[in-house]
């Protein structure tokens, strides 16, 4: 998939929260650490994407990608609409030789509320 399709792909918007370091002993609340993200549409996790992350949970996992080199970790939150879904697994996929951007692909679960 080149970057340019994905780009077109990434329709959904979304932002992102980190917990912030501890401090005293305690840790805050997370608060937002990028406000826009472009991503392609949450999309039920295969098997064989679970097999290779080593994701073993009884919850539903879900998997989206987004273009360029975005600053999310493992233990973020990604905000899509009023749902947050914890970011259990991030791919970096470098950029190709051609030129084209990288992407992220981010394995989040699905909380049922």
């Amino acid at each position: 998939m080149t970057s340019r399709s994905l780009t077109r792909m990434a329709t959904v918007s979304a932002s992102t929260k980190r917990s912030p370091s501890i401090s005293g002993g305690k840790r805050g609340s997370p608060t937002t650490k990028l406000a826009s993200v472009s991503l392609t549409p949450l999309d039920p996790v295969t098997e064989d994407v679970r097999r290779r992350t080593g994701l073993e949970t009884p919850h539903e996992l879900l998997m989206c990608y987004a273009v360029g080199s975005v600053d999310i970790k493992e233990g973020d939150i990604l905000v899509v609409g009023s749902n947050e879904y914890p970011i259990k697994a991030v791919g970096e996929w470098v950029a190709s030789p051609q030129g084209s951007d990288g992407f992220i692909e981010l394995i989040v679960e699905e909380l049922k509320r």
